[in-house]
Order: C-alpha cells, then sequence, then structure tokens
C-alpha cells in the first residue's frame, strides 16, 4: 500500500532580519517567505498610518453623496449599418440590401459615477457618461433610483451637469478649492468601478497641471488612488471630506495613474451650464505656441521673459483691434501671470464675452499693456487655403534648403523641400506659406531670399502658415 505524504506548512523563523521560507516536514523549502523584512520607508508609512487611524468615518461620511449613473443610449448610426462581405452580398438579392444597411441603431447601456452637488438635486458628472444618452436612471446610496435629466454637458472638459427630478432628503458634498492641493496630500475616490457600488480607495496626490492630450484646456490632477472603468464623474476628496477632483480618466496598462478634473474648474463649467446650458468661453482671435529657448534665440526675445508666443493675428479679431502682432509675447493676461501657451488659452477661456481685460506683451524689448474687449469662441475653425501652382525660385541661400515662389497675400510658398535638408529636419512641407524670417515680414520669394541672406548665423526662425493655421517653425544652423 502506498503512503500519502502530506504537506504542513510551519511558522517561518525571523533570524537576524532575513527571513526563512516555511519548511514542509520532507525537507523542502517553499520558494516564497511568508515573511519579510521591512524597509525604512515601510515602517515610516505604518507609523503614518497609525497617526491617521482609518478613514472609514470618513467614507461613511461622504459615500451617500456619491451616486451610480446608468444610462441608455442610442449606438452610433455607423454602427447601426450591416457590414456584409462581398461573397455574401453577392448570395442576396438586391431588394434587401437597403433593408439590412438600413436598420435602426440599437440601444445600448452603460454606467458610471456622480456626486450631488446642491439640495436642489444637481449631479456633477461626466461628459462622456451621459453623452448622448435616452435615458438616465441615478442610484443612491441609500437604495433610492431617482430619474435625472442633462442640464448642459461640456465636451472641452469631459465635464456634465445633471438634475434630479425628486430632491427630497438629497446628501450634498461639500465643494473644496483644489487650488490649496499640495503633491503629497491624502486624496480619497469613491465610486462604481466595474458595477461594484461605493467602492472606496485612497492614495495622494501625485502631481497638478497634468497634460494628457484630452482636450485644449488639459489640467489635470494626477492621483495614485485607484481609478477603474465606472468610476467616471465620481468624486475625489481631500482629507478634510471636500470635493477636489471629478475621475475623469486612467492610463491604459499603467497602475497607480488616475486623472482627476480640479474642483475649481468644474465649479466655474457647472455654473455656466447650470446658466446657459452650455459653456461661453473667452476669446481673443491670436494663434500662439510655446515659447521655446530656441525660438527666444531666433526672434532675440531675452531668456527671462515667459509667456505664450503670437504666431497668428486673426483679421477683425479683438487682438488684431488691440495691435497684436505675430512675433508678440503675451506675458499675462487680466493681471494673471501667463508661462505656457496652454496657460494662455485656459485664462482666456475665464473670460466672458463682452468683457474688457488687460493684455500685457513683450515686443521689441518693451513691456506693454493693451485693454482688450473678449470676444466668444467660436465653434469653428478657419478652412484651410489651397495654395495655387506656380514657377519655382531657388533661394540663393542654401541653408535652409528650400525652393520657393511668389505666393497669395504677400507670402512666398514652398514648392520643394531638399531631402536631408535643415528644412526637412524642420518639418517644412511643399505648399507651406512663409510669412516672415525672424520679425522681418515676407511678401515674395525675393524677399524670402534676401532675409534669409540677411541672418550671418544662428538658428533662423520662420513663420509658416500651413491649412489655416501660422506657427514659428526653427531651421537650426
Amino acid at each position: 500500500m502506498k503512503t500519502k505524504m502530506k504537506t504542513f506548512l510551519a511558522g517561518s523563523l525571523l533570524i537576524g532580519g532575513v527571513a526563512l521560507g516555511a519548511a514542509s516536514v520532507n525537507g523542502t523549502v517553499n520558494a516564497e517567505p511568508l515573511f519579510f523584512a521591512r524597509t525604512e520607508g515601510e515602517v515610516r508609512e505604518r507609523e503614518v498610518r497609525r497617526e491617521l487611524g482609518t478613514f472609514a468615518a470618513l467614507a461613511k461620511e461622504l459615500n451617500p453623496s456619491v451616486v451610480n449613473i446608468s444610462v441608455v443610449k442610442r449606438a452610433s448610426a455607423g454602427s447601426a449599418n450591416v457590414r456584409i462581405p462581398e461573397e455574401f452580398r453577392r448570395m442576396i438579392p438586391e431588394e434587401m440590401l437597403p433593408q439590412l444597411r438600413g436598420r435602426s441603431a440599437p440601444e445600448v447601456s452603460g454606467q458610471g459615477s456622480g456626486v450631488i452637488v446642491s439640495a436642489d438635486g444637481e449631479v456633477l458628472t461626466n461628459n462622456h457618461v451621459v453623452e448622448d444618452a435616452t435615458e438616465i436612471k441615478v442610484k443612491l446610496f441609500d437604495g433610492r433610483e431617482l430619474d435625472a435629466e442633462v442640464v448642459g454637458t461640456d465636451e472641452n472638459t469631459d465635464l456634465a451637469l445633471l438634475k434630479l427630478k425628486d430632491t427630497s432628503n438629497l446628501p450634498v458634498a461639500r465643494m473644496g478649492n483644489s487650488d490649496d492641493l499640495e503633491v503629497g496630500d491624502w486624496v480619497m475616490a469613491i465610486g462604481n468601478p466595474f458595477g461594484l457600488e461605493a467602492t472606496v480607495t485612497v492614495g495622494v496626490l501625485s502631481g497638478k497641471g497634468r497634460v494628457i492630450g484630452a482636450g485644449p484646456y488639459d489640467d489635470f490632477l494626477q492621483t495614485d488612488t485607484s481609478i477603474n472603468p465606472g468610476n467616471s464623474g465620481g468624486p475625489l476628496f481631500n482629507i478634510e471630506g471636500e470635493i477636489v477632483g471629478i475621475n475623469t480618466a486612467i492610463v491604459r496598462g499603467g497602475q497607480g495613474i488616475g486623472f482627476s478634473i480640479p474642483i475649481n474648474l468644474a465649479k466655474t463649467v457647472a455654473a455656466q451650464l447650470k446658466e446657459h446650458g452650455k459653456v461661453e468661453r473667452g476669446f481673443i482671435g491670436v494663434g500662439i505656441q510655446t515659447l521655446t529657448p530656441a525660438l527666444k534665440s531666433a526672434l532675440s526675445i531675452p531668456t527671462d521673459i515667459s509667456g505664450a508666443l503670437v504666431s497668428y493675428v486673426m483679421e477683425d479679431g479683438p487682438a488684431k483691434e488691440a495691435g497684436l502682432e505675430p512675433s508678440d509675447v503675451v506675458i499675462s493676461v487680466n493681471k494673471t501671470p501667463i508661462a505656457t501657451d496652454r496657460e494662455l488659452l485656459r485664462e482666456v477661456a475665464k473670460l466672458r464675452a463682452g468683457s474688457s481685460a488687460p493684455i500685457e506683451i513683450y515686443r521689441d524689448g518693451r513691456r506693454k499693456t493693451v485693454m482688450m474687449k473678449i470676444a466668444e469662441r467660436p465653434e469653428e475653425s478657419v478652412a484651410a487655403e489651397t495654395l495655387p501652382q506656380t514657377e519655382a525660385v531657388p533661394p540663393d541661400d542654401v541653408r535652409v534648403g528650400v525652393a520657393v515662389a511668389d505666393g497669395p497675400e504677400h507670402s512666398a510658398v514652398v514648392t520643394e523641400v531638399l531631402p536631408n535638408s535643415p528644412a526637412a529636419r524642420a518639418g517644412l512641407r511643399r505648399g507651406d506659406k512663409i510669412k516672415a524670417v525672424g520679425k522681418r515680414e515676407i511678401d515674395s520669394a525675393k524677399e524670402f531670399t534676401s532675409a534669409v541672406s540677411a541672418v550671418k548665423h544662428g538658428d533662423i526662425a520662420l513663420l509658416v502658415e500651413r491649412g489655416g493655421r501660422t506657427s514659428f517653425v526653427l531651421i537650426e544652423e
């Protein structure tokens, strides 16, 4: 008869700070130890947690104001069309094809989170949670299910404001000030990831002012608090129990990297959604770009000047009327300092159409403040202009590596880019319109050649228009 061998785990011995693996009765050693010596950082983390105690009381206080949002959406029209492989299409009677292709779009469902921000039943969430919804149900922590309607949405910031149809006995969360947050502060996220209601996760604020390519007004809070699908639209709280962010994005494939919309931005957007049903943003009619150290050198701008570089001024726009020009540097808006092009976008967007605001610029060694009447940001972008075909006139100076011809509206048009040339490395293309060399305006191919030849050494900044947009392109020496 065979003897069955049973393996039992014995407790590990910690000798001299080294953990020994649990041994079985037959003398084998498990690959993974049961216990590890703690590092100094881990010990400190445990001490901090002891000092803080538990987050249970905070979670109990905040959970009731967080809601689960269920939506029914109609699928996009494109998804309704049946894609029929050619080999099968030939087998279907011709008169039946329109019926198959014209089926109505099916309804799809989705879930997200939100937070009650007023006793009147206003709920903040993400735009992508409720976008194209035909029906919205909001489930409260106490089990009530209420109907809701959309007050307004803003795709640019991915925010939406809902209104509950039943407003009796609603728990309301308190708004905080996201500007007061510091990297390393404790934060708590509550939401419904994967449909798991009232899920609480805790972490720290990992960063501020993050740009993730979600839109023109990116200014996200970064946190290592676990945020998963279904958390979208849910709140991020500080340790005082105040909303400091609206959770909105995660990095796919990354762990411990989540993003929230700062509550100060959300408050501004929500106020406009409540008043207008949409967000009205300020507009001054300029094209801008990042002012890099290399561009500063090429345009003779001092290194201590920070701001947004103006590359285009729209005809009949507020900036044109105020006298702004390409190569100006906007250094403050409404007395708020500007360090980057994105900061300029955000600060101008805060201004109301019809109001006036001081705009400070740097030009040719001097600072200048102009009063500018703010317009409302248009929905549509400027259409691209088709460039005519003209005979090329190669420049005498080969430093740039392009052939140009006279173009429309007093410009020089690139007709050829030499391979492996400085222009090719800078990304110039055939059809680009060159409007200026440095701060010198160009109205012809001959003028371009002259201006390039006048730059004896150093990098050259070309003001280039492409597809209706204008920006400075650096041609490195």
